[in-house]
């Protein structure tokens, strides 16, 4: 397939499963973050340390990950809509219960159903745009950028709604649109590349594509470098509003997270145009390279300054994403994308969601900044499995194809 331009169109049946699968990234993102903003309130209410009630969420975001393979596997020989449509409404199901149920374990066994349903999407998603639409570096940016609105918007809209209604309201509030609005997305219908593979726009496997040539261990390095990526993901979207809570005074701690937050909008749209216009283990060095002194930064200030390096760093943790998922799939062969994509997610979203008790752990004994000094080391090694990519892919160029 010849190299998409990044000014390339859409076809009809492309917007389709771009907006489809756009509401599902943004969906699956709020519903995942709503409880670490909801949790401030909630430890308020009972008088527990936030820090145990933010660890209440830690099945929930070991089974977002765990999940993932399942899914990708299952929507490798089933479709990504049902996957997708399945895993939304198990998500608006289980914030509804959590609004009904005791504090303590019953919240937790809600956040785990939040958290398996929330699995589904991932690799059945982006598995369907990777291989769905020809442009695939800008498809994969604009899902970041809807999943990234749905990031933003999550503590922003929660600290206000709980600050209105309480967090029963909010949970129960959440839940209800979100089936509503599944629902009505739903309705739009798309052809999968399995039922389309007559359109001119569909990619098509290249049997001298870069995933027939490389092998098995720069696969395994990517994942290595997703891992630890994920890992550093879940950490700050755990930690960001108590730490902007502490520390941030002229403006909410809502507000703040999802002011930082909306930043990487315009990363994942940047990082989806330099996947499909350059190298990409240049530029996945280039946007990691560049987030690690902010995390020393976010370490160091407070107020205005501690807002803006954290918005800072959003930028480029999350506009490497297209960049990352664009590897994934220049890497593995078309026909098992969704079941790639699930190891890729199982591994980050899994081992990721271990990153709740170093948060607990490092928090409760030093204070919040220290996990950005913690995440600093972790991002080290991040660079240094970057480096064991091209040693191991040397002499050859991957680009999106």
């Amino acid at each position: 397939m010849p190299t998409p331009s990044p000014s390339a169109t859409f076809s009809a049946n492309e917007r389709r499963i771009v907006h489809f699968t756009g509401f599902g990234h943004a969906a699956t993102h709020y519903v995942e973050l709503v409880y670490p903003t909801l949790a401030v309130g909630l430890a308020a209410e009972t008088g527990l340390p936030l820090t145990e009630v933010l660890a209440w969420s830690f099945a929930g975001y070991l089974l977002f990950g765990l999940g993932a393979l399942p899914a990708g596997i299952v929507a490798d020989h089933f479709g990504a809509r049902p996957v997708i449509l399945f895993g939304l409404m198990g998500s608006g199901l289980s914030a509804t219960l959590a609004s009904f149920v005791p504090t303590g374990w019953p919240i937790a066994l809600c956040l785990a159903g939040i958290g398996v349903s929330a699995s589904c999407y991932h690799p059945a998603g982006t598995g369907l745009l990777s291989k769905a639409v020809a442009a695939r570096g800008r498809a994969l940016g604009i899902n970041g950028i809807y999943g990234n609105a749905g990031i933003a918007l999550a503590p922003l809209i929660t600290a206000l709604l709980s600050e209105k209604l309480g967090w029963r309201a909010t949970f129960a509030l959440t839940g209800g649109v979100l089936l509503v609005a599944t629902a009505v997305f739903s309705r739009i219908a798309f052809l999968e590349p399995e039922r389309a593979a007559a359109s001119p726009n569909a990619p098509q496997q290249d049997s001298h594509s870069t995933s027939s040539n490389l092998g098995l261990f720069p696969f395994l390095a990517v994942c290595f470098t997703a891992t630890l990526g994920g890992f550093m993901y879940r950490a700050n979207t755990v930690a960001q509003p108590a730490l902007f809570a502490s520390e941030i005074d002229f403006i909410g701690y809502g507000a703040a997270a999802s002011g930082a937050m909306l930043v990487g909008l315009v990363g994942q749209y940047l990082g989806g145009l330099a996947a499909d216009r350059w190298e990409l283990r240049g530029s996945y060095l280039f946007f990691h390279a560049a987030s690690l002194p902010l995390l020393v930064a976010i370490a160091s200030t407070t107020g205005v300054s501690l807002l803006l390096t954290s918005a800072l760093y959003v930028f480029f943790a999350l506009g490497m994403q297209p960049i990352e998922n664009s590897l994934f799939a220049a890497l593995t062969p078309e026909r098992w994308r969704s079941t790639a994509y699930g190891i890729k997610f199982t591994l980050t979203f899994g081992i990721g969601s271990t990153a709740v008790w170093l948060v607990y752990e490092v928090a409760r004994n030093d204070g919040w900044p220290a996990v950005y000094w913690a995440l600093v080391g972790f991002g080290i090694a991040l660079i240094a499995g970057i480096g064991g990519l091209y040693a191991l892919t040397r002499g050859h160029a991957i680009r999106n194809q």
